[in-house]
């Protein structure tokens, strides 16, 4: 176990030459000895699952695109999911962000065989009702409620919904919001963490993990905070 909150690598350990959300920057986040990694997954349009964040690409909505024109737009070829999922087996544990909803009955075999198979992961979504349906179809899997705009009903949202986990914004956290959440007997993550801004919070026992676009810092901070 790490001392003190695991940190994970948002979209994986991306920069100069090593694009986010690619099978490129999942290697450097191992090679970083980060604890978790971070992704999203969306569809295409011929329903393939890919790791890739944005809703458009070039004004075209990524549901109306096959991965090979979004590797001619973008110029990387997402992952399948399945292909990131092989990569962390056994190496390294995952927090698998759905965007959206109208693919969980498809993707509900493939994450509990990863589970079940002795992978690491909790499955996230901004979406309550993706939340709700993981939970009828793989109530053994870890959910997380993933917050942007506020924490108010956090508590009743995650029971609703079945999350186990509370993955607040950075800028909504405050000691009201961690009170109220670990309180709830809720997991606290936190996102878009900062090792320069929010050192602090590493020792803050309630949060169990930081979601961060910089590995190194995050890690250095944790080491000697």
């Amino acid at each position: 176990m790490p001392p003190g909150p695991s940190v994970i690598a948002h979209r994986g350990a991306w920069g100069v030459g090593v694009p986010e959300n690619t099978l490129a920057a999942f290697e450097r986040a191992i090679d970083l000895r980060a604890d978790m990694i971070e992704f999203d997954v969306r569809r295409t349009r011929d329903r393939e699952p890919i790791v890739f964040h944005d809703a458009e690409l070039a004004g075209a909505p990524v549901a109306s695109l096959t991965r090979s024109e979004i590797e001619e737009l973008a110029g990387v070829m997402p992952p399948l999911l399945e292909e990131a999922l092989e990569l962390a087996r056994g190496r390294i544990a995952l927090d698998v962000e759905l965007k959206e909803d109208g693919y969980v009955d498809e993707l509900a075999d493939l994450l509990s065989g990863f589970a079940e198979s002795g992978g690491d992961l909790i499955v996230t979504s901004f979406v309550d009702r993706v939340l709700a349906r993981l939970t009828e179809l793989t109530p053994h899997l870890s959910r997380g409620l993933v917050l942007s705009r506020s924490t108010a009903r956090a508590r009743e949202r995650a029971n609703a919904c079945g999350a186990t986990i509370v993955l607040p914004k950075m800028e909504l956290v405050d000691e009201a919001s961690l009170a109220e959440i670990s309180d709830a007997g809720l997991t606290v993550i936190v996102w878009d963490f900062m090792a320069a801004e929010h050192a602090a919070l590493l020792s803050d026992t309630r949060i169990s993990g930081v979601i961060t676009d910089d590995v190194p810092g995050a890690l250095a901070a944790r080491e000697h905070r």
